[in-house]
Formats: C-alpha cells, sequence, structure tokens
C-alpha cells in the first residue's frame, strides 16, 4: 500500500484506539493533514486501531480437522498460540502494518488500560515492529490533559504487564471457550456455548429463578403495641432478650397477647445519641451503572455507551473504564475546578461547594488506585448541547463527586424501650439534623450504590421521655407476616453481585475489599449482560433479569459445577490482576488454566448431555450439522448451521448446486443419511447428468456420479460446503 507522508526527520508514528482519539491528539498537535487511514500532524503521523486489528487463530486455523467438532480431538491446546488479522478489519491493519514498517518510534495511544495495550502489542507483534516504543496514558480527553500527557511519555515496558494480563486473559477465554463448548455441543448435539464469565453469570441468575420458585412462604407473626405518654403516642413492637420482633408459633404471639392486654406500660430505658453518615464513595464504572439502572433503568451498556461519549466526544468526564473509587494526591488540587466546570450546567452546585475541599481515606488512596482513578468531572465546561441521557450521567457524576467531598450527615436518633410486665418494646426514630452530603440529593433520591431506595429521610419524631414514666396502652394486637422470597436480579443487583463474584455483601468498604476477586471486569460486564439477552438466554420482565427456558436447559445440562462457579471464575480474574500488577507468573497461569481445560473435557466426555432444544430452531431443522451440532436450517439462499450467527459454524448446502434447485426433503436425506438419491444436474457446457450428492465426514459435499461420462464431464464440480453466505 503506497503512502504519501512527507518524510518527517524522525518518523514517529502514533497508534490511538479509535479514529475521534487520534484526531483529537492530532488537533492538540497541530498541523493536520488528513490521509487514507491516518492523519499526519506536525511532529507525528497518527493512525487508528478501529478496536481489535488482531486476534487469536481460530482452532481450524491450526489443523483443518478442527473444522469438524469430534470428542477425540479435545483438549485443543495451541503451542504456541497463533494469531490472525480479523478479516472485517484487514484494510486497515495493512495501513497500520505499513506504517510501522517505516517507523523509527511509536507511541502506543490506544486506552488506557488492559484491553488498550493487548490491542497495540497484538499488532506489533503480527506486523514484527521491535523498535521503540513509548507509552500515552490519557485518563481524560481534554486538549489540556492531552498536551500533559505528551508531556510525560513513559516506556512502553514500563506497561507489559498490562500486555501479559491481557493476552494471558485472552487465552485463558480461548482455552475454556472452545474446548468446553465443543465438549459440550458434541456430548449434547446441539450448540451449547460455555463463556468463562457468561457461563457462571447465567448460572446466578437461574439459580436466584430457582430459589424464588421453589420459595415456600413462612408464617411469622409481630406484636405491635399504640402507646400514650403525657408528652405524645408512639407505637412500639414487642423484642426477646436477644432484641428480635418475630415470633414463629400463632399460638405464642396471642399467649403474649392475651398476658398484656389491659395492662399498663413503664418507659423502661431511653436513649438518645448523634449519629454520623459517611458519604458516599466515588463512582467507579460498576457503581456508575448500577446507580443509573436504579435511578433511570438505563442497561450496562447504555451508561457505558454514555459515559464513553461524554469522555470522548463531550470531554467533560475522565476515563470511564475504572474500577477504581479512589483518587490520588495529585488529583485533589484540581477538584474544586472540576465541580466549578460542572456546575456550569448544573447551577445549583455551585451554593454547595464548599470553601475547603476535604480529603478523606474514602476519597484520597493512591495504593487503591491502578490504571486511573475514580470517574470525575474535567476541568471543562461543556461546550455542546448534551442529550438528555448524557445530561444524566453527567449530573449522576458530577453530584457523588461532590457529595464524596463533604461533611457527613448527622442524625439525632432515639431508642425508646417500654416495658409492659416483664415484657420489652422497643420503638425507634431519628431526625436528620445536619445534612451534610445529603443537601447534594433531594428527599427520597438517594443516588448511592449501595443506599436502599426507600430509605426515609427522617422518621417521625418521638416524645420527649424518661426512664420510669408511666404509659397507657391504648391498644395492642398481632401482626401477621410472612416471610418473602429472594429478588430477582435486576441489572443494579447483578453487576454487585458480578463485583463480588456471586457473595451478598451490602457494607460498601468491605465490597471494594472483595472486587479484586470480581466476575469480569468494569468493561466487559455490560457486554456480557447483552449477549446474554442477544442469545435468548436471558429476557427483561419490568427491570427484573429472567432465565429463559433455554438458559435454564444450558445451565442443566452443565454437570461440571467449575464451569458455573462465580468464585472459581472471580479467582482467576484475581490471578490476572496479580499478572498485571507483576506478582504472577503468566506461565504458571496458563499452565493452570490448560490442566483446568483437560479436566472439563475429561469429565464432560463421561456423559451424555441431553438439552430441550429452542423451540423455534427445533421445529425448523432438516437435522443435525455435521460439523458442530447445531441444527441446520433453511435461508434465503441456502441450507446452513442456525449457529452461524452465535458460533461461526460455516456449514451450508447452497440451494442451487449445478442448475439443480434443491429442497429442504433432499437436505434431509443428505443429513440423515450421509447422501441424496440420484439427483438430475446440468454442467457448465449445459450437457445434463445424474449424480448424488455425498456429505463426507469434514462437512465437505462431493457428487457420487452415475456413469463415467457424467464424472469426466464434470471433474471439476464439486458442491461446497465450506462457507455461509450472506443471509
Amino acid at each position: 500500500m503506497k503512502l504519501t507522508t512527507t518524510k518527517l526527520a524522525t518518523t514517529k508514528l502514533m497508534i490511538a484506539e479509535k479514529p475521534s482519539v487520534a484526531r483529537d491528539i492530532a488537533g492538540v498537535i497541530g498541523g493536520v493533514k488528513r490521509h487514507d487511514g491516518y492523519l499526519e500532524t506536525n511532529t507525528h503521523i497518527i493512525t487508528w486501531a478501529l478496536g481489535h486489528l488482531v486476534t487469536l487463530a481460530d482452532a481450524h486455523d491450526y489443523d483443518a480437522k478442527y473444522k469438524t467438532w469430534r470428542m477425540e480431538d479435545l483438549p485443543i491446546v495451541p503451542r504456541p498460540f497463533r494469531l490472525k488479522v480479523i478479516e472485517k478489519t484487514k484494510a486497515q491493519y495493512q495501513i497500520v502494518a505499513s506504517l510501522l514498517k517505516r517507523a523509527e518510534e511509536v507511541v502506543v495511544a490506544t486506552d488506557a488500560g488492559r484491553e488498550g495495550q493487548l490491542i497495540y502489542e497484538l499488532i506489533a507483534l503480527s506486523a514484527g515492529y521491535k523498535g521503540p516504543t513509548k507509552r500515552l496514558w490519557l485518563s481524560s480527553m481534554t486538549p489540556t490533559a492531552i498536551r500533559d500527557a505528551l508531556k510525560q511519555l513513559k516506556d512502553n515496558r514500563v506497561y507489559q504487564h498490562l500486555f501479559f494480563a491481557g493476552f494471558a486473559r485472552a487465552q485463558a477465554d480461548w482455552l475454556t471457550g472452545i474446548n468446553a463448548t465443543r465438549a459440550m455441543t458434541t456430548q449434547a448435539g446441539t450448540l451449547l456455548p460455555i463463556g468463562r464469565v457468561q457461563t457462571p453469570t447465567l448460572a446466578m441468575i437461574v439459580q436466584r429463578d430457582s430459589a424464588i420458585k421453589q420459595f415456600t412462604p413462612q408464617p411469622f407473626f409481630e406484636l405491635q403495641a399504640q402507646f400514650v405518654h403525657a408528652n405524645g403516642s408512639y407505637k412500639g413492637t414487642w423484642m426477646n432478650r436477644k432484641r428480635e420482633t418475630r415470633i414463629d408459633q400463632r399460638e405464642a404471639a396471642h399467649r403474649l397477647l392475651e398476658k398484656l392486654c389491659g395492662q399498663s406500660g413503664t418507659i423502661h430505658d431511653v436513649e438518645e445519641k448523634i449519629v454520623h453518615e459517611q458519604p458516599p464513595q466515588l463512582f467507579d464504572l460498576t457503581s456508575l451503572q448500577r446507580t443509573a439502572n436504579q435511578k433511570y433503568g438505563f442497561t450496562a451498556e447504555r451508561t457505558l455507551q454514555l459515559a464513553q461519549s461524554l469522555y470522548e466526544k463531550h470531554k467533560v468526564l475522565t476515563y470511564p473504564r475504572t474500577d477504581s473509587r479512589y483518587l490520588s494526591d495529585d488529583i485533589v488540587p484540581t477538584l474544586r475546578r472540576r465541580l466549578l466546570a460542572a456546575s456550569t450546567q448544573f447551577p445549583y452546585l455551585r451554593a454547595l461547594l464548599p470553601a475547603q475541599i476535604r480529603t478523606a481515606k474514602r476519597v484520597v488512596n493512591a495504593t487503591k488506585v491502578t490504571d486511573h482513578h475514580a470517574i470525575l468531572p474535567t476541568e471543562q465546561p461543556v461546550s455542546s448541547a448534551l442529550r438528555p441521557d448524557e445530561q444524566k450521567i453527567y449530573e449522576l457524576v458530577s453530584k457523588q463527586t461532590l457529595a464524596a467531598l463533604l461533611e457527613p450527615a448527622e442524625w439525632a436518633t432515639t431508642t425508646i424501650v417500654t416495658a409492659i410486665m416483664d415484657e420489652l418494646f422497643k420503638t425507634n426514630g431519628r431526625v436528620l439534623v445536619k445534612p451534610g452530603w445529603k443537601a447534594v440529593f433531594p428527599a427520597h433520591h438517594d443516588t448511592r450504590a449501595t443506599a436502599p431506595t426507600d430509605e426515609p429521610e427522617t422518621e417521625p419524631t418521638l416524645p420527649a421521655v424518661t426512664n420510669g414514666d408511666s404509659v397507657q396502652v391504648a391498644g395492642i394486637h398481632v401482626a401477621e407476616k410472612e416471610t418473602k422470597p429472594p429478588a430477582h436480579f435486576t441489572e443494579a443487583s447483578l453487576l454487585s453481585a458480578m463485583e463480588k463474584a456471586g457473595r451478598e455483601v451490602n457494607d460498601e468498604i468491605l465490597a471494594e475489599a472483595l472486587k479484586a476477586r470480581g466476575l469480569g471486569t468494569p468493561a466487559t460486564r455490560a457486554a456480557v449482560l447483552e449477549k446474554l439477552k442477544r442469545d435468548g438466554y436471558i429476557q427483561v420482565v419490568k427491570k427484573q433479569l429472567i432465565a429463559t427456558e433455554k438458559g435454564k436447559s444450558l445451565i442443566g445440562s452443565i454437570r461440571v459445577d467449575a464451569l458455573k462457579s462465580p468464585e472459581l471464575t472471580g479467582d482467576w480474574e484475581h490471578r490476572l490482576a496479580q499478572i498485571e500488577a507483576g506478582h504472577y507468573d503468566v506461565r504458571q497461569f496458563i499452565h493452570e488454566i490448560t490442566e483446568f481445560t483437560h479436566s472439563v473435557v475429561e469429565s464432560i466426555g463421561q456423559f451424555t448431555v441431553h438439552v430441550v432444544p429452542d423451540a423455534q430452531t427445533a421445529s425448523a431443522s432438516l437435522g443435525q450439522c455435521p460439523l458442530c451440532g447445531g441444527q441446520v436450517v433453511e435461508t434465503k439462499k441456502s441450507f446452513a448451521c442456525a449457529n452461524w450467527k452465535s458460533h461461526g459454524c460455516a456449514f451450508c448446502v447452497w440451494k442451487q448446486i449445478s442448475g439443480h434447485n434443491m429442497s429442504a426433503a433432499q437436505v434431509k436425506d443428505l443429513l440423515h443419511k450421509k447422501r441424496t438419491r440420484p439427483l438430475k444436474f446440468k454442467s457448465k457446457a449445459g450437457k445434463p447428468f445424474q449424480a448424488r450428492i455425498l456429505l463426507n465426514p469434514d462437512g465437505t459435499t462431493t457428487f457420487e456420479f452415475l456413469n463415467e461420462t457424467d464424472c469426466s464431464a464434470t471433474r471439476s464440480k464439486r458442491p461446497s460446503a465450506k462457507s455461509v453466505p450472506r443471509r
């Protein structure tokens, strides 16, 4: 490919991840000239990757026999893994590779994280570039941030462990995904895709749905009383000596009622104190996605798209794909400017901005900032109109940032313990006396990711009472209640469960400590949820995530518990994070994943998998795909495997072969009997001939001619099953 760039004194090549980022960087450098697939500036040639340009080779790229899925070929363990250029972005790869060949120095400007580093390194490996390389690390896309980052380029070798972790993740996904999927599919006779993160996530939803379905409500009872004191009335609930209010037996509740009816009461104890409620933490991507789902019903993917637009296009948010909720000390001096910039869009925030920014450990902790700090507004005000949904995300982040920097809220809490005879009743009340950070949020709209949505701002004020005061019992009754099933997952609660590898943890700080062993990463969780929806394994019903029959069938068919375990996969993510930090050997990790893959294939091979096929596909099926075991269905131009979209299966039989229109019945014969009856065809010269079509073990098809004349006349003909036509 011919490049028309002017020869620079030193050919410095910069590789961004997207064209928009390349344009922003080029605009800051200046002297921009546009070319096909790259830009030329005063100091650099800047090109882009369009996401991944290079990926791991497919199984059949190692050996053609892997085009057919057979249990005896498993596990497939490449040694070493090979790379291949992605076909749909091949033209851009060729431009980047050509530029790399003449580059004297490269600046890596892909997204500043594990996947961004992987994108560049795979391109460099494929193109054979081994020259000097520096790293541009951007946490926001404002011109000031870009200029500052350009002055602070580091040697790319500083970030090699990011690449090691990303490449290890890709290999682990390949090993477990391809081998487990092929093993399960071969045993089931229908496609059963297994994903390292996707399958445990689906399993959590299926298990939650099952727990709800199997739940049997259990009745319980409470004894409630209405008390009248000289200074006012209040309600109380009976409690035992362990301060438990639940009574399991109806008879026991009514015995208490009979015992206490007609009696008067005495104030047994009064406790009044000021309770401080700490501000929320800053947002990382997952907590932002949870909050946006709770408050606005946004999907995780939608929130990520909006945050990415605010980062790249409007430049008013910092890098959103972060897993940190903390800042490093160098960011603190910029906080006031960031909030002032946000207040131009949301003027009410300016009045709440404190004279002095406080920096608690919940906000500033450099040891908990890895690739990127928490999501913040940038110092650049909004310069172009935001869409309504973008405005909502920008406001959420701005408010959360301000709230995290304000004083704790103060509650005046009162607990009254009232005695009737020797039985105790408790009453709780509280009043917000100092709003602190809560002033940022209107009443009943707490946007903290971990806060209950029905938490009252103020409970009824209780009358002033003292120990020993007498009270009248205006009424007492037994309240009948019953236990409630666990709630269906929403995207907000599922993201939380994925972050904590399936463990139910409500404490914000403890949850933070468990994030290192989460299921997936903040940047990948949204895509996992969308894939589960797209493939028909889950559906959304009134914000609730419900497993479909297809999803239940898939999880029910997997007898290898490790494939469904959130904690196991979370442990893999933990080790990947250790690789990223340089504390774990990537070769050891791949060895362990390989051993795990061997054990999984061996376990799957010990039983037959029975799955209820998708009703729509099953009813339209002509037979089983010889390559992957999926269902062969009719399309516009061919009879092809239904798994061509979800898994890229390439089996098809064209509807028109050598002048003959194939029927569904003939394709059924081919799939079930491995041959058709004699059919009439025409050669290229227009000469008629008769032949059968045979189905080979590798999924290809050939003619079986009925006489030698037909054979020689059509020797070059072979009906193809190598590629799937456009549908």
